[in-house]
């Protein structure tokens, strides 16, 4: 849905709040049974204060058992400019307002955010801001810029690059410092039970995740993938029972396709797209346009996909404690950021033997500078190992005048029309 430039100026002009924009679009946009979009989760931001929670803004993988089990309310600011960078206008406006304040290396993504707090109209204020900086400058930088605006009490997690025994330690030794800041912020003393129950609802959610990728192997494959989307998901509410039913909602649909020969090609199936990138605003249309004209289906997407770590231990708080520090080491593994080149092959090997696809497209953010060597690696290694070409496409993951939808679907298109059908 694009928005106009009178929709940009009645946020900007602060005639509507950006939280109430964003709970009408979000009712105006939900997909099928199944899609994220189902789910009332700006409401229940928007709702927080109203209803006697805390609203704490959180940036990158914060542990939401500890988040939950304290009665408060995570605002992802990640996800916000998902959201919004489907009105080419407002996006286009928050942008400009951050590129006369803010940190000029951020990407557009981070300058969407920073452009929302410093029009002062988002609607919320929140009570706390606690970030997990994951191994990507321009996320790092945001950190500070958002740390800057928003004028609250704010807890800060450092996170070593390296991934072992001795840098879980050190993540796990800022733990009780975590703890007793959030209950400073929540007013409450943490019970683990609480966390308990919390964690036992992250151990479904994360196996439902998993069974909603691998019936994506099947032929037909029953729905488009947005694996992406649901990791970003999962940093938001993945300890919740609303993100169990909406798995459940999927999972129950897939198998209904799987059961029934369905597939989400108009004409059938005829290829299996492995759809990489770091994008966010036109995933949907990008699939459905594949699905429609060439019977491709995207079978998987994203870097680095596997099956999540489950609590085993609960009653054991610092084994608990540990498995959440890994899990934040591993937040910017989904796209490649902080995974080596031996993880990040072995991960397209991995791809390649479960869901069999035959068309390769990167869609790389310009913005994501760290990604782009690797993607290179990739490119080759998966023409020289399984002699397909892929298409490696320069996009902006939020920003509409960087280029185009028509430039985009263009090029692939041709890729389709030339590379993979031959014509």
């Amino acid at each position: 849905m694009t928005g106009d430039l009178s929709r940009a100026e009645l946020v900007l002009s602060g005639e509507k709040s950006l939280i109430d924009y964003i709970c009408e679009i979000s009712a105006l946009d939900c997909g099928e049974p199944g899609h994220p979009s189902d789910l009332g989760y700006w409401e229940t931001v928007r709702d927080a204060h109203k209803n006697g929670k805390k609203l704490i803004f959180t940036n990158g993988p914060v542990p939401l058992e500890i988040l939950y089990a304290l009665d408060c309310i995570p605002l992802c600011l990640d996800l916000l400019p998902s959201c919004i960078s489907q009105d080419e206008a407002l996006t286009a406006k928050l942008i400009n307002e951050a590129e006369t304040h803010a940190n000029s290396s951020l990407c557009s993504l981070h300058k969407t955010n920073t452009g929302i707090l410093l029009s002062n109209n988002l609607g919320l204020k929140p009570d706390a801001y606690v970030t997990v900086p994951i191994a990507c400058e321009s996320a790092r930088a945001a950190c500070n810029e958002t740390g800057r605006y928003i004028e609250v009490k704010s807890f800060h997690f450092d996170i070593s690059l390296r991934r072992d025994e001795k840098s879980v330690r050190y993540i796990a030794m800022q733990f009780n410092l975590f703890i007793s800041f959030m209950e400073e912020i929540s007013g409450r003393k943490l019970d683990w039970e609480q966390v308990k129950y919390r964690m036992e609802l992250y151990n479904r959610s994360a196996k439902l995740l998993f069974e909603c990728t691998e019936l994506r192997r099947s032929r037909p494959c029953p729905l488009s993938s947005y694996t992406t989307v649901w990791n970003e998901f999962m940093n938001a509410f993945g300890s919740t029972e609303d993100m169990i039913k909406l798995l459940e909602t999927e999972v129950a649909l897939c198998k209904e396709r799987i059961d029934s020969g369905k597939s989400p090609c108009p004409n059938g199936e005829k290829h299996r797209v492995l759809l990489l990138h770091n994008f966010l605003r036109q995933g949907d249309d990008i699939t459905a346009m594949l699905e429609k004209e060439f019977g491709a289906v995207t079978v998987a997407d994203g870097y680095c996909f596997a099956s999540r770590e489950l609590f085993t231990e609960l009653d054991d708080k610092q084994a608990c404690i540990n498995l959440m520090c890994r899990r934040m080491q591993s937040g910017s593994m989904a796209h490649g950021a902080g995974v080596t080149g031996a993880e990040l092959l072995a991960s397209i090997d991995d791809l390649l033997r479960d869901f069999e696809p035959d068309v390769f497209i990167f869609l790389g953010n310009r913005g994501c500078k760290h990604i782009w060597s690797a993607t290179k690696m990739v490119a080759d290694a998966v023409q020289a190992r399984y002699g397909i070409p892929m298409l490696i496409l320069d996009v902006d993951n939020t920003d509409f005048r960087y280029k185009s939808e028509r430039e985009i679907n263009t090029a692939i298109s041709e890729y389709m029309d030339t590379v993979v059908n031959k014509k």
